[in-house]
Formats: structure tokens, sequence, C-alpha cells
């Protein structure tokens, strides 16, 4: 004689050959390998790095401890975390490369020779040039046909605004600063350089303006 066994209710097992019945836990996503993910995926924001993978090695370690769903989650949180890590690091490193222009004992630079824009200062000269610029040919001031660099500053630090933003801001951080220390009689063509996204995410936001003789 066969009988139909009657179903359990949520959260129960079947009863067990004594007749008592065992809870049954449901497994849940785990929180912290939620929020690996999502950091993972805002590696650009830099401080997220660390942070998420000691997250991540806890989502880990929970996860795997109480049985919890997400550990591909956590996963895929810490490998996004390493890539940005690894492509911020040869940023940076490709950044620090940017040649240094020789400079004379008073600081002035003696002869015409690359430089990383990162790398001028106040009072250095280039030869004139267009367009977007990895390096610049610095020069002496003594040169004709040069661009003079006369204001060095930062833009607010938030997130990239984006090209058309960030050169407008710098535009306008260079007018203003012209105009603040030269008359108004001193016609010049103004030029700058901007932080690219590549820098900005690297922290660099620095703008280099430039002045020389207008066309």
């Amino acid at each position: 004689m066969s009988y139909n066994v009657p179903a359990t209710e949520s959260g129960w097992s079947a009863p067990g050959s004594d007749g008592s019945a065992t809870p049954h836990r449901r497994r849940s996503t785990n929180g912290l390998a939620i929020t690996t993910l999502v950091l993972g995926v805002l590696g650009f924001l830099v401080i997220t790095i660390p942070v998420n993978l000691v997250l991540g090695l806890v989502a880990l370690v929970r996860t795997r401890r109480r049985g919890d769903k997400g550990t591909v989650l956590a996963v895929i949180g810490l490998v996004l975390s390493i890539l940005w890590a690894v492509g911020l690091g040869l940023g940076v490193a490709q950044l620090m490369k940017s040649p240094d222009p020789k400079r004379d004992a008073n600081g002035q630079i003696s002869a015409p020779q690359k430089a990383g824009p990162d790398k001028l200062r106040v009072g250095d000269c280039v030869a004139r040039q267009t367009g977007d610029v990895t390096d610049v040919q610095a020069q002496p001031c003594s040169q004709p046909g040069g661009d003079k660099v006369f204001a060095i500053f930062q833009l607010p630090k938030k997130a990239w605004p984006g090209d058309a933003a960030a050169g407008s801001a710098a535009e306008k951080g260079c007018t203003r600063r012209y105009q603040a220390s030269h008359k108004a009689s001193q016609q010049a063509e103004l030029v700058y350089f901007a932080p690219t996204k590549a820098r900005w995410e690297l922290g660099y936001r620095k703008v280099v303006c430039l002045a020389g003789t207008a066309s």
C-alpha cells in the first residue's frame, strides 16, 4: 500500500524517519559580494581599489563559510579592481616617463628639447603647436615664435566632466588669469594644455596656460 507524501511548508524539509522535521535555510546573495562587484566597476575612482580588495576577500570567506550565493560576484569585483590597479599603475608609470627639460643654474631652459606639458613651469617657453600633444618642444625664451607659460592651476577635483567641459574650464581659467595680470592693451594669443580623461583618472587636473604673439 502506498501513500502520497504531503507537500512540505516552505523553509522545512520532508519529515525524517522519526517524524521530525529539520529547518532548511534558503541561500541568499551575500551583501558584501554585491558591494565588491559595484566597487569593482567604480575602480576609476581609485580610492575604491584598495577598499574593494579587502572587501572582496572578506566576501569570499563569508560566502564559503555561510553557504551564501555571490562567490562569482565577489571574484568578478576583485578581478575588476586588479585590472583597474594595473591600468592605473601603467598610466602613472607613463606619466612619470614624461621628459623633464634640462635647466641651467637659474632654472631656465637652456636649449630646445622635448618636455612633458606637466613638467613646465611659469616662465618657460615652448614652440607653438596645435592639436592634441603628448610632449612639447621646450625652448629658451630668447628664441622667436614661441609661447610663454604665464599661469598654472588645478581644475576642481570631481568626476571627469568630459573633454568639452574640461576644455571650456581651462580656457576660462587661463583667460581670467591673463586679464588679471596683463594690461588690457596687450594683445596676445592664448593657448593651454588641459588634462585628458586618462590623466584625470590618475589624479592629474593641471592646466598650463601660455601666451604668444597674436597671429
